[in-house]
């Protein structure tokens, strides 16, 4: 499977710990020298703008998906190489899906919740078989997969789908996991 185009979900904001954008900044760099280009929801801000920014500064390629309503000066990178502007939230997430070969999800808030969710939800129903892959920069998702591991013990959800994804903790294991990526075989969804 070749793994060029890759979806990252991540904050927009600003006012969060400094190892993020840190951890945000070596993902951009490695995708960067490693020949990956970035989808991704074309913000200058946050963590978002940090990975844009560090492709961009290794002569990576970025496309930046922006519904709308959103394309609003200050907020809208500047710097990508492609800008693709959706009518819609809805037409913004099918289009960074369409394009995208793997997804990465960096700390966020909600929207880098929903957004993951539904790429693992999507894999989970054999709509795609791509790489799904969580930075969890500082322990950020811990709760998250304590909740997941929940899930499987209460029986909502068949424990060989902890192959939907892939837990990092470093963007250096990133980088690697895409590079090996096998799609897994995995369980009808239903329980009988």
């Amino acid at each position: 499977m070749t793994i060029k185009k890759v979806a990252v979900y991540c904050s927009s904001s600003d006012q969060i710990k400094k190892i993020h954008f840190d951890q945000a900044e070596n993902l951009g760099t490695l995708m960067a020298n490693n020949g990956l280009e970035l989808v991704y929801g074309g913000g200058m801000v946050g963590l978002m703008g940090q990975v844009a920014k560090a492709i961009k500064h290794h002569q990576g390629h970025t496309i930046g998906v922006v519904p709308e309503a959103l394309r609003i000066d200050g907020v809208v990178n500047t710097i990508d190489d492609e800008l693709i502007i959706t009518p819609d939230m809805h037409t913004r997430k099918a289009k960074m899906i369409e394009l995208a070969d793997g997804f990465i999800g960096l700390g966020g808030g909600f929207g880098t919740l929903e957004e993951m969710l539904e790429v693992m939800t999507l894999k989970q129903l054999g709509y795609h078989e791509k790489p799904i892959v969580f930075l969890n920069t500082d322990g950020y998702y811990d709760r998250l997969f304590e909740m997941f591991e929940h899930i499987y013990a209460e029986n909502f959800a068949k424990a060989e789908y902890r192959q939907l994804y892939h837990i990092s903790e470093s963007p250096e294991d990133v980088i690697a996991y895409l590079a090996s990526y096998q799609p897994p075989l995995l369980p009808d969804k239903w329980f009988i």
